[in-house]
């Protein structure tokens, strides 16, 4: 257990490294807006960008799964013949 708190510190410490070490400002163009923000920042937005981006698309196909998974739905026509006693 102890190991898992030294790879988390190892992988801050990775992170921060990142952080201080791309602090110069990057611009990006996109149609006729111009943004300039530090290196690391910009990475973090295109990453949260590209996280929401997938949970967007996952999401139209959970509730769909959920239907499907072995929930029968009768059929009417049976539960009619049934309650009449045929």
């Amino acid at each position: 257990m102890r190991w898992k708190l030294y790879l988390s510190f190892i992988l801050l410490l990775s992170i921060l490294t990142f952080v201080v070490q791309n602090t110069e400002t990057v611009t990006f163009n996109f149609l006729f807006w111009t943004f300039g923000l530090p290196g690391a920042l910009m990475l973090l937005v295109v990453f949260i960008v590209g996280v929401a981006t997938g949970m967007l698309l996952v999401a139209g196909k959970i509730p769909r799964q959920r239907g499907t998974m072995g929930i029968k739905k009768e059929n009417p026509q049976q539960t009619d013949l049934q309650g009449k006693g045929l």
